[in-house]
């Protein structure tokens, strides 16, 4: 059974007040899905000082100090590389053996759980196995099937239901983005909290026209897109999220070009480069479409495969050009 969020603050209100909190769960569920409010919410609630009918209240010193991540007893472990490694669980495990403060409860997180190696997962397993009184592990992930089954009979699995696309995106325009920008965003893996630091911190405009002087010349077939690489992706997208967002960025112009290949009367990702689309798919045969969108669709699997960034975007131009070619 999957719910969506509020359902299970529901349930997870009456749990508490029942006194049944287990010690581990595994929050699983698409991106965006809810897990990590949970599970701040899930700190709130035990931690707060104010208490709303059983709600926490949001803004007492202790709810601050969650969503601030500023509080010992609440640790989110979430690596910013492709792995978690045995390292960052003896980090946890390290501050699993303090104290808390007395008679509370401590919560600790590891972020996208499936990231973990082999020799994590099993460090991680033996605190399963013998867990410490009043600490609660949450381990979230959107990919069930890469958690070791050991692992998975040791904790108490919640589903998480997808989050509506409309909603999603009616959330992220909050942020004061456009529509076109919204719809991109929507579309990434990143959590609104995540999209809120890169909308504060970054220039959508900018980046849009560095990922178009790019795919224009891909489109054209011209070598010039290669030295593009190095000159302008990499340096305005470097940082992990915005990498995210070029993912998008790339499926949605393919999908976009696909589907003027095809005549499919549906709305564009970007209607303002129809003309940049109509140009390019008249010297491309349907299955080179599709070969360039297979080649676009791999490149999320080779950054979760570890392939650097500039690796990854120096090899999707040159096939790309190859495909335009004919090779």
């Amino acid at each position: 059974m999957k719910a969506n969020l509020t359902e299970l603050q529901n349930y997870f209100k009456t749990v508490i007040e029942h006194h049944e909190l287990s010690h581990a769960y595994l929050f699983n569920g698409p991106a965006n899905s809810g897990k990590t409010a949970l599970t701040e919410w899930l700190a709130m609630r035990l931690f707060c000082e104010n208490l709303q009918q059983g709600l926490p209240c949001g803004h007492c010193a202790e709810c601050l100090r969650v969503k601030e991540n500023n509080n010992p007893d609440y640790l989110v472990i979430s690596s910013g590389t492709k792995t978690i490694g045995i390292d960052d669980i003896r980090h946890l495990k390290q501050e699993l053996s303090k104290s808390g403060l007395e008679s509370q409860h401590r919560i600790f997180v590891v972020k996208d759980a499936d990231k973990m190696t082999i020799p994590a997962a099993n460090s991680l397993l033996k605190f399963l196995e013998e867990p410490v009184s009043q600490v609660v592990i949450v381990l979230t992930t959107s990919r069930l099937g890469h958690i070791l089954p050991t692992i998975q009979s040791r904790v108490q699995i919640i589903n998480f239901q997808a989050p509506s696309l409309v909603k999603r995106q009616s959330e992220i325009q909050a942020l004061g983005v456009s529509s076109e920008v919204s719809h991109i965003l929507s579309e990434t893996q990143l959590t609104v909290e995540e999209l809120k630091n890169v909308v504060e911190n970054s220039d959508f405009e900018l980046l849009q026209q560095v990922f178009w002087r790019w795919l224009n010349q891909v489109f054209a077939g011209k070598m010039t897109a290669f030295p593009l690489v190095q000159m302008e992706l990499l340096p305005n997208f470097k940082e992990p999220l915005l990498q995210q967002i070029f993912q998008s960025m790339l499926v949605d112009a393919f999908s976009d070009l696909l589907a003027v290949k095809s005549h499919l009367d549906r709305q564009l990702n970007w209607d303002q480069h129809l003309a940049n689309y109509e140009q390019a798919e008249t010297s491309l045969s349907m299955m080179q479409v599709a070969a360039e969108l297979e080649c676009v669709l791999q490149v999320r699997r080779q950054l979760e495969a570890n392939v650097s960034f500039q690796n990854v975007l120096e090899q999707l131009t040159l096939q790309l050009i190859a495909v335009k070619e004919g090779n």
